[in-house]
């Protein structure tokens, strides 16, 4: 049998070294061992979604796109990828619904919800990019979004709920730096989505 890492089987699916080591131990041609199959799919999902990354980096997606994707998963509390006409109709009322209150006034919200036509540049460079985008490169795509934004779900001074409604200015300027393009940029980077 060929050596094989299973380390990009266990930081992608989070399965024990060991799970795996058991799960190989039978040959693949075993009709019983299904879990040995299953590990060879995991390695083609695997080399499915690094392929798809590559084809992501040659759409040179801006961070400005990734930063109003992930702010919108995390304070509309998403956990996992919507479809994706449910995620640019909701994307559009979120970008798009008149903010009144005071929160809508600090900084970390004026990047959101732009003047003018900022506002409809940054929901239409959102949308066409979720249109120009395959279908797993849209789940690619969002899985990433949704893993950058689980530290803040898993932060207890962070919540999502209502949105920016209610939030405290401290509370405003975590966001702020959490969602900085710095992080955004990085992140995605260090996921092999941006170059």
């Amino acid at each position: 049998m060929k050596r094989v890492s299973y380390k990009p089987l266990c930081e992608r699916f989070h399965i024990p070294r060991p799970t795996l080591i058991e799960w190989q131990k039978q040959p693949i041609s075993d009709e019983k061992n299904w879990r040995a199959k299953h590990i060879e799919y995991l390695r083609e999902q695997i080399d499915a979604e690094n392929e798809t990354k590559r084809e992501l980096r040659e759409k040179a997606i801006l961070p400005e796109e990734l930063f109003l994707i992930c702010v919108y998963l995390f304070l509309t509390c998403t956990k996992s990828v919507p479809k994706k006409q449910e995620f640019k109709k909701n994307l559009k009322e979120f970008l798009l619904y008149p903010k009144k209150s005071v929160e809508f006034q600090h900084e970390f919200a004026k990047r959101i919800w732009k003047e003018g036509e900022d506002v409809n540049n940054g929901y239409l460079n959102s949308i066409l990019l979720a249109d120009s985008l395959s279908v797993f490169q849209y789940y690619v795509l969002m899985r990433a979004a949704l893993d950058f934004n689980l530290r803040l779900f898993n932060n207890e001074h962070l919540n999502c709920d209502e949105g920016l409604k209610g939030k405290t200015w401290q509370e405003l300027y975590m966001y702020d730096k959490e969602f900085s393009l710095k992080n955004i940029t990085n992140f995605f980077k260090n996921m092999g989505i941006l170059s």
